[in-house]
């Protein structure tokens, strides 16, 4: 849970952090280190244990690992799975995914959605990796969506702090109460960011437009706003950055965040 992962900068604690944190792969491939051998750092947060959600484009078994190449929508990384050589079971692994179609013992297949748990690692030249103790596949497609709100809650908790309480008035608000308050074609309210006024366009269709729970695509909201795709394309970059829009079903395709 939020607030749970933190331990002081430069300490000897990682080995001691047994906390779990949600995260997208952006979040991994952006991670930084302070100082050699020092823990990995997501919204300058020491993380160890990590766990994120993806779409399998590939898995590669070899004698000694199995590499699952993923993709979330707003990155992809490899996981590796590393198999212990007198292990029948783990060999079978590797065995069954290549006779199996790409699907190996545990059900995880190409194409479909797995869950990984991990840690971050960096290979020569800082491309970055999970070494990962558990991948299973995903049952219910809601839990993708769960993690990635999931995920963008402690993104927010560690960077704009606890979100006010739920007795403090217009609190209730919370990301997207400017725009509840002025109403349906209004502008952005003060709960937001700056941002552009191009950005507070595309902001206020995906806060009024109906839509299914994946949002709104890019290339239809320039239809809408009668905007350049280039400029949209800014817009969300923009929104993305300030954490009040998330990208859903592809990077193109966005949906209001709201805590």
């Amino acid at each position: 849970m939020p607030g749970e992962t933190t331990s002081p900068a430069g300490g000897k604690s990682d080995a001691n952090n047994k906390t779990l944190r949600p995260i997208t792969i952006k979040q991994a491939l952006d991670a930084t280190q302070p100082y050699p051998d020092a823990s990995y750092q997501i919204d300058n947060q020491d993380v160890n244990n990590i766990v994120f959600v993806g779409q399998v484009r590939n898995i590669s078994t070899q004698a000694t690992n199995i590499t699952y190449k993923l993709d979330d929508g707003t990155g992809e990384i490899e996981a590796k799975l590393w198999l212990v050589s007198n292990d029948d079971d783990s060999m079978d692994i590797s065995e069954d995914a290549e006779k199996d179609g790409g699907k190996d013992k545990n059900g995880v297949e190409i194409n479909g959605y797995a869950k990984v748990y991990g840690h971050v690692k960096a290979l020569l030249g800082s491309r970055k990796v999970v070494n990962t103790h558990c991948v299973r596949p995903l049952t219910d497609i809601n839990e993708l969506h769960f993690h990635f709100l999931e995920a963008a809650a402690v993104h927010l908790f560690f960077t704009r702090g606890p979100p006010p309480s739920a007795g403090g008035g217009s609190a209730a608000g919370g990301v997207g109460g400017g725009l509840d308050e002025a109403g349906g074609g209004g502008g952005v309210g003060g709960n937001l960011p700056t941002m552009s006024s191009v950005a507070r366009r595309v902001y206020t269709l995906l806060k009024t437009e109906p839509q299914s729970n994946e949002g709104l695509h890019a290339q239809l909201i320039a239809a809408k706003l009668s905007l350049p795709m280039p400029d949209v394309a800014r817009a969300g970059d923009e929104l993305l950055t300030a954490g009040v829009i998330f990208s859903t079903v592809d990077e193109q395709t966005w949906a209001i965040l709201e805590y």
